[in-house]
């Protein structure tokens, strides 16, 4: 049955609502529509997050023309909002490169909500977030680690897709920010009116609001703008060029300053770098679900924002080649004079041959077949001259001409690098070596020599000091991938344990018994299921037991989003033990941490970690809350403790940490964000975190008390000092054709307490050894 969708903004900055929403459009099919797009409905809504320069008519026609490539591609919905997201990519893309010289840069949050009848499919880029309220529950739509930090950042397009049946009443809020207020009545909010839902959400905070509240309703299948379904809005216009916001200004330029807090005014358009909670499916904790790869995977290499830096940076520092010597300009000289002279000789060879030919027959009249000889010879002939021609031509070029070229990349890369050995500027010798690698490359499109392959290592090895780089010689763990999509690891001294983040399984493997890699283990069951009293759901995290006795023997500790606890082991039946419910309710595990014989129990959604002391490896007593009067914010994606100390990983990036006081409880405090220090003067002039995908906070193996956070776009584990945050190193696999890690983000890292490091990337795991 077609529904008709029901619009309403809430927008208020600085205390004023206002209706005019910039980046939000809502559109009925145009009649012009591509194939498979002739009744789809289609609301964009977008988000410009950074410091550049947008006039109205600019952020329009950005969301203008995303919707018009929706309704220009034709197939699935999928490849449709897939193919609207690239297009907004590639041009905040190119915008950021231009602008990149004067610190300007725009990151787009997109939301594209696409209708047809009754179902919604969502694609979801950057941090927005969708609520979904109908009679039996309330969904909730945000997967920071598929979405990714924003369009424009990089060339690859993050994308997350979702999707959903609607029935009549159901409402939808599509929001950038969710004000800390908005929490609770979310949690527990029932169906309801437009104007009820509206009323309620702008009444219970006085916060900025920058949001869309949807509902569905009987109708003919068009959307409708209005604060409620009793208004007679008419239906908008189905040209994807007109724009379902009222006509504003578009005189004015708007500047687009970061927050962390607020949604900007419209005077300025200013959307902010924001703080959102991450949400994981309880069967995705942290990992990107799979996806049609027809319609959904892009095909472009990621580079991350830090690569994509250096390549302009280098791009712009690269000399053009030199004007060529006399020893260059005589081998030109004899290369086009070979040429003309072949071509001539050629030309009256071939006339010459012509002439003569006939005078060899005795008469044209006397043999048919030697007329059709004569002629097939030539035919042969007029083929196979142009071809020794052009053969003797690519020789010269070749012995010759690339030769040439060799020379001069090579000429001008021992140029850089004298130049890098001569200057002290930590940023300019950087710089310097990244000029001796590209040219180095271009002179290895001709010719790989050892010269080229001492340069590379040279240059590479400086670019290592300086940057503090930490190189791990990475190897397959298994000599084919094990088919899951890994989303958590734990490691032993003897097992490695793979969380699959599609059925909530953890798996185990071991090293083989040839060496060289590992295997699965196949007599080990730790999956979803029901054990005796108690139903297990999908595992959102793991952590591997220590070897200490216990009243459950058990290698393998798992927890569902429900706070069920699952003991495994190898040729043994799995128990399950739900944890004692904490005073305010389960909100949704997101994670936990073993430390000191005590569970500490991250409930993210709740702004929550609570605290069960450990008995014999078993935790019956009811927790106590960590936090005192400051808590954390509802983004936590992952955390780590030491001792009373704990450090949270949020959504955007950033640090905190939270210490707890045996003294008083309710002094317990924390510090939000807290800086890292870089104090490698080399990347000066780069904003190393920023740039950074962080996803994954580990402690180093022992006796090492270092912090490790994982950039899962860089494939760089970075080591900090635990109460400076000072970064130490970064660990990243080898360069060449010597590393085995294909491009990709890291889904999962480990680190086990006899210092192996793992990674796993695109479904496989790899790992080095001996890491320091």
């Amino acid at each position: 049955m077609p529904l008709d969708i029901h619009l309403s903004p809430l927008y208020r900055i600085g205390g004023q609502e206002e209706s005019n929403m910039p980046g939000v459009l809502a559109l009925n099919p145009p009649k012009n529509a591509a194939r498979g797009r002739e009744t789809d409905r289609l609301i964009v809504y977008l988000l410009l997050a950074g410091n550049s320069t947008f006039t109205t008519t600019e952020y329009k026609k950005l969301a203008e023309d995303a919707a018009q490539i929706y309704y220009q591609t034709p197939r699935a919905t999928t490849s449709a909002l897939k193919a609207s997201a690239d297009f907004v990519n590639k041009n905040l893309l190119e915008k950021n490169m231009s602008t990149s010289t004067s610190g300007k840069y725009a990151l787009g949050y997109l939301l594209l909500a696409s209708f047809r009848e009754s179902q919604c499919i969502f694609s979801i880029s950057g941090p927005m977030q969708a609520y979904i309220f109908n009679q039996n529950e309330t969904k909730y739509i945000f997967e920071p680690s598929a979405s990714g930090k924003g369009l424009g950042s990089s060339q690859n397009t993050h994308i997350h897709f979702a999707q959903t049946d609607l029935n009549v009443g159901d409402l939808m809020l599509l929001c950038g920010k969710v004000p800390n207020a908005w929490s609770t009545a979310l949690k527990d909010a029932k169906i309801s009116s437009l104007d009820t839902m509206r009323r309620k959400l702008t009444t219970i905070t006085h916060d900025d609001l920058n949001a869309l509240l949807i509902q569905s309703a009987v109708g003919s299948g068009v959307i409708r703008f209005g604060n409620s379904l009793k208004e007679e809005t008419p239906p908008l216009d189905s040209s994807p060029s007109l724009p379902a916001e009222p006509q504003v200004d578009s005189s004015s330029a708007h500047v687009l300053q970061p927050s962390a807090y607020a949604i900007p005014a419209q005077e300025k358009v200013e959307i902010p770098k924001q703080t959102l909670p991450r949400e994981f499916p309880a069967s995705i904790p942290r990992a990107k679900p799979k996806e049609n790869v027809e319609e959904t995977e892009s095909n472009i290499p990621v580079v991350n924002e830090a690569q994509e830096k250096v390549v302009e940076e280098v791009e712009k520092e690269i000399i053009t080649p030199r004007e060529p010597s006399e020893r260059t300009r005589q081998t030109a000289k004899a290369i086009v004079t070979s040429m003309q002279s072949a071509r001539k000789l050629s030309a009256s060879f071939g006339e010459r041959f012509r002439n003569f030919l006939p005078r060899l027959l005795p008469d044209p009249n006397v043999n048919e077949n030697t007329t059709v000889s004569s002629n097939t010879l030539m035919l042969f002939l007029a083929i196979v001259i142009p071809l020794i021609v052009v053969t003797l031509a690519s020789v010269v070029y070749l012995r010759y001409g690339r030769s040439e070229q060799y020379d001069t990349y090579l000429n001008q890369a021992r140029q850089w690098q004298a130049q890098a050995v001569a200057l002290t500027n930590p940023i300019e010798q950087r710089k310097s070596w990244e000029n001796v690698l590209l040219n180095v490359s271009r002179a290895e499109e001709h010719r790989v020599t050892t010269e080229t392959i001492n340069l590379r290592n040279e240059a590479n090895s400086n670019l290592d000091t300086l940057l503090g780089l930490t190189r791990m010689q990475f190897n397959p763990a298994f000599s084919a991938k094990p088919g899951i999509n890994i989303s958590r690891m734990a490691a032993s001294e003897n097992a490695l344990y793979l969380l699959n983040a599609e059925n909530g399984e953890a798996l185990r493997a071991t090293p083989a018994l040839g060496g060289g890699g590992f295997q699965l283990d196949s007599t080990f069951n730790c999956k979803p299921g029901n054990y005796g009293n108690y139903r297990v759901g999908p595992l959102v995290d793991i952590l591997a037991l220590p070897t200490i006795g216990g009243l459950i023997d058990a290698s393998l500790l798992g927890i569902d989003a429900s706070g069920n606890l699952l003991y495994c082991k190898s040729n043994k039946v799995a128990e399950a033990i739900p944890l004692p419910t904490p005073d305010t309710n389960w909100g949704r595990v997101t994670g936990f941490v073993y430390e000191n014989g005590n569970l500490y129990v991250l409930d993210s959604t709740s702004r929550a970690v609570w605290v069960y002391i450990g008995k014999d490896g078993t935790f019956t007593d009811r927790p106590y809350f960590f936090f005192g009067q400051q808590t954390p914010t509802q983004d936590v994606i992952d955390f780590i403790v030491s001792g009373d100390e704990m450090y949270l990983l949020h959504a955007d990036g950033r640090l905190s940490s939270c210490s707890f006081s045996r003294i008083d409880a309710s002094k317990s405090n924390c510090k939000d964000p807290l800086p890292m220090v870089n104090p490698f003067p080399a990347y000066q002039d780069m904003d190393l975190f920023g740039a950074a995908h962080f996803t994954q906070l580990i402690f180093a193996a022992p006796p090492d008390p270092s912090i490790l956070v994982l950039d899962a776009d860089g494939q760089s584990l970075m080591r900090f000092a635990p109460r400076s945050i000072e970064l130490q190193n970064q660990f990243r696999p080898t360069v060449g054709r010597g590393n085995p890690i294909p491009t990709g983000s890291v889904s999962a890292v480990a680190v086990s307490p006899d210092h192996v490091l793992y990674y796993a990337v695109d479904g496989q795991v790899y790992f080095a050894v001996n890491m320091p």
